[in-house]
């Protein structure tokens, strides 16, 4: 997949495509419904798929939010790559574009930039400067371009509701993993570099890899979880538990993600792991001693043993 991070002036793709716009931000199973049609729409028209998005995600740019992607943007490119997207797009978010009326987006990209053969996009996308371009103007734009037009319903879960990242958001930010799960196409992760803490958990004999939360990622609650790991330079997957938050038995006051992985004993300083969140156990709470917290710790180990099937 090729990968263009372009301020607009400066975008030329003189192959075919077939294109689809938004921001994919978690890349759930409405977002694949869209891929699939395109990856299929490209093949059926000798054209190339492509997606086109904006860096950063509008949300950053216009209310200063910290926390708020479902996936990083290494994940998604990985996403987008395995479902064999020809190009992904991202587009400078800037004060240029934002003042760009629709017809100009629809001009000055659409028809000037790119080679379009096709348009795919979900029925409640809008675009140009305060949002007032929307299906209806595109579709008009296209039929004047001579460019294929097709706008998709966004699959719906079994309670006939769209899914939508603001959904999934809504569970991750409420701590319901397994929900937000079932609506993503890949479990919800975190990916970081492990570093080293205060080392306490081997002197109770439950070692950690701690990793600092990323900034821009949606916060899910402090709490325990149940989880799987990857880890850099290793094939199999491993099961573990994490404990997200401030470690207030210690009184710490800096949020840190702790996993420890069971049955595992190798020195991974250093190493990249990725922390794939199956359920939430509890919330993190304040113990009186080393020894209720151990005590607390075991059970957790073995309620996330049963919910992830380890062992069996």
């Amino acid at each position: 997949m090729q990968f263009l991070n372009v301020d607009y002036k400066n975008l030329n793709i003189k192959e075919e495509i077939c294109l689809s716009i938004g921001n994919f931000d978690g890349i759930h199973k409405g977002h694949n419904k869209i891929l699939e049609k395109l990856k299929n729409e490209a093949s059926s028209l000798n054209a190339k798929s492509a997606i086109l998005s904006f860096d950063p995600h509008p949300k950053f740019y216009f209310d200063n939010t910290m926390r708020f992607l479902i996936n990083s943007k290494q994940k998604k490119i990985n996403i987008l790559e395995q479902k064999n997207i020809d190009y992904l797009i991202d587009l400078k978010f800037n004060q240029e574009l934002i003042d760009l009326s629709y017809s100009d987006f629809e001009n000055k990209i659409l028809y000037e930039n790119l080679n379009l053969k096709k348009i795919l996009i979900g029925n409640d996308f809008r675009y140009g400067n305060k949002r007032k371009g929307d299906i209806e103007t595109l579709k008009s734009f296209c039929e004047k371009a001579s460019i294929l037009y097709e706008n998709i319903d966004l699959l719906e879960d079994d309670k006939n509701t769209k899914i939508s990242s603001t959904q999934i958001r809504e569970f991750l930010s409420l701590g319901k993993i397994e929900q937000a799960n079932t609506l993503l196409e890949n479990p919800f992760s975190i990916k970081g570099l492990v570093i080293k803490g205060d080392q306490r958990g081997r002197t109770i004999g439950i070692p950690t890899a701690n990793l600092d939360y990323p900034d821009q990622i949606i916060q899910i609650p402090f709490g325990v979880y149940a989880v799987k790991i990857k880890v850099e330079g290793l094939d199999n997957n491993f099961f573990g538990i994490v404990n997200f938050g401030k470690r207030p038995t210690f009184n710490k006051s800096v949020e840190i993600i702790e996993a420890h992985i069971f049955d595992f004993d190798q020195d991974i300083y250093g190493k990249n792991i990725e922390v794939f969140f199956e359920s939430k156990i509890r919330d993190e709470k304040k113990f009186s001693g080393i020894k209720e917290l151990l005590n607390q710790i075991t059970l957790d180990i073995t309620i996330a043993k049963d919910k992830l099937n380890y062992g069996n």
